[in-house]
């Protein structure tokens, strides 16, 4: 399956993975409620302890860092680079469920839905 790179303009980042299937449903919310950017977060969440978020940035920070790759600006808090530098982002079709999918190496254990994981505290 094809796969996207947004890069940000710090070079020593990995930058963000998009499969195809997330990068047009991106492009497709974009188109559909004109709004682009979109916030990756982190929060404490689940049982086994955090979740990773996407949602609606309606506001830039200083210290934000930007990802991109045609209409599509991925922001991330510098405070939370660490965990989502390298990120992939897949988006899941099915008969119960729509959702974005993150995969991050970074992640020790995941709970038996898979809606929240595990990380390593030393590297927050």
């Amino acid at each position: 399956m094809k796969e996207y790179l947004l890069k940000s303009k710090k070079k020593k980042l990995k930058g963000i993975i998009l499969t195809k299937r997330s990068f047009y449903k991106i492009l497709h919310i974009i188109k559909k409620k004109k709004i682009y950017n979109f916030r990756i977060n982190i929060k404490k969440s689940g049982c086994a302890g955090f979740k990773y978020i996407l949602e609606y940035c309606h506001k830039i920070k200083n210290k934000d860092i930007i990802f991109n790759k045609k209409n599509i600006k991925l922001i991330v808090s510098k405070k939370k680079i660490k965990l989502i530098d390298g990120i992939k982002i897949d988006f899941i079709k099915n008969n119960f469920q729509k959702s974005f999918k993150f995969s991050h190496k970074k992640i020790q254990n995941t709970c038996g839905c898979g809606e929240s994981f595990q990380i390593n505290t030393k590297i927050l």
